[in-house]
């Protein structure tokens, strides 16, 4: 029996090694930045959005375009209405002078009517539906900016999370090796047992923060796929390319103001504004339009029949007011939108002023941080010579090997926040969709 289930046993594990092993996909930030444009949830609304502003233009210009209807009624009295023959009377009939009518009726109708002029409404209305249309496509290039942003720095934190783990990994390493060192010098007599129990303790302290490091790439990792749409395991790469670091603010200001798109919307608003204050500042439009209607009326169904063609115009005489009030709102819509483009434009000349301080800042950084890492790396080689030649304290080993870790982090977090603040800057200057043109 015994046999029967090594037998078992062996013939489950030869199949289960026999399974592909699929590999996660490699990610390069121009695919990931591809991917999102093409299934983020939020800009796939957006373009929805664009498809339905699409319509309403096409709903103006149906104003235009004939209708039908098609009416029936059916009517039951108590009893007919005894009325004067017509007929009877022309005829000279008096014994037929009155008729009793019919206790049921039927109506039925079938208009078309044709609008021939609204008074330049349809142009106006499709002037409006198509600056809303640009407006909304100026918001989805200011979505896709945003969304472009969101996915560097999703992936920089990724990247950053991953670096952390393999510098947490690392320190436990050292640590581990430091412990066998305390571990055989306390054999020998060479060292007190506080030193093992400190050592320990920073070795508890290592596990820690590299369980903390896995559970913040686990998170991290999640965050970037969410923005993707996707629940997949990748392996990201580091970015080959970057944006060149020179920077000149005035220049960057300039392009901001060509390519930031929330201008763009705005200034669209302010002529949909005023082509819809022309609209409404006219309400004495005249309307002109052609019915026709074919109509059968009698007691039974589909009697007595008849047709009618009527031109008919209509023009509006007074509205109470209501032209001069709808001006005056459009006045404050306009002085509303000229104050919100001011306060945009300065908030940009802030924007693009921070991010030049923060790239060379950020550069400037990561420059100290290089020197500190190799300062710290010598200073804890130093630590070990001297504490295993026994001039030197597990205190001073362990202080330097915290500084080293501290100097690892510093110039990860330089180094990524340098190429984020350089994204940063095509971001505020509207240039991102730009420079990943080719993916997207």
């Amino acid at each position: 029996m015994k046999q029967k289930i090594i037998v078992v046993t062996l013939l489950v594990l030869i199949m289960l090694s026999a399974l592909p092993v699929f590999a996660a996909e490699d990610l390069s930030l121009e695919k990931a930045v591809k991917k999102a444009v093409l299934q983020n949830r939020q800009l796939e609304n957006a373009r929805y959005e664009i498809s339905s502003a699409e319509k309403d233009i096409d709903l103006t210009i149906r104003s235009y375009y004939p209708t039908v209807d098609l009416k029936t009624s059916f009517t039951k009295l108590d009893e007919g209405q005894s009325t004067i023959n017509p007929k009877a009377i022309i005829a000279g009939d008096d014994s037929s002078l009155i008729m009793e009518t019919p206790d049921e009726n039927y109506s039925t109708s079938l208009t078309l009517t044709q609008p021939i002029w609204l008074g330049g409404k349809v142009s106006l209305n499709k002037k409006i539906a198509t600056y809303a249309l640009e407006i909304t496509k100026a918001n989805y290039e200011q979505q896709e900016e945003e969304t472009i942003f969101n996915v560097i720095q999703a992936y920089y934190g990724v990247l950053q999370a991953e670096g952390m783990v393999d510098i947490r990994k690392e320190a436990l390493d050292i640590i581990n090796d430091h412990l066998n060192l305390v571990q055989k010098n306390l054999k020998a007599g060479l060292v007190i047992k506080q030193d093992l129990l400190q050592t320990k303790i920073e070795k508890h302290k290592a596990e820690e923060e590299l369980t903390a490091a896995e559970n913040d790439l686990t998170i991290a990792h999640k965050r970037m796929v969410q923005l993707l749409a996707e629940r997949k395991e990748y392996n990201l790469t580091q970015p080959e390319n970057v944006p060149a670091g020179e920077l000149q603010e005035n220049k960057l200001f300039s392009t901001a103001l060509e390519n930031r798109s929330e201008l763009l919307a705005m200034e669209l608003n302010k002529k949909l504004i005023e082509t819809r204050k022309e609209l409404n500042a006219n309400p004495y439009r005249p309307q002109i339009s052609l019915k026709g209607s074919y109509e059968w009326e009698d007691d039974e169904f589909l009697g007595d029949d008849g047709w009618s063609v009527t031109l008919g115009g209509s023009i509006p005489l007074y509205d109470a007011g209501k032209a001069g009030i709808e001006g005056e709102k459009e006045d404050l819509a306009l002085e509303k939108n000229q104050n919100s483009q001011k306060e945009l434009i300065e908030s940009i000349r802030i924007d693009i002023k921070d991010s030049v301080l923060s790239v060379e800042q950020a550069h400037e950084m990561m420059e100290l941080e290089k020197l500190s890492l190799e300062n710290a790396s010598e200073n804890l080689a130093l630590a070990n010579k001297s504490y295993i030649a026994g001039v030197g304290t597990n205190t001073g080993v362990t202080d330097a090997q915290a500084n080293y870790r501290q100097a690892q982090i510093s110039l990860l977090q330089a180094e990524y926040s340098y190429e984020i603040e350089l994204f940063r800057t095509l971001y505020r200057t509207g240039q991102l969709s730009e420079y990943f043109k080719e993916v997207i």
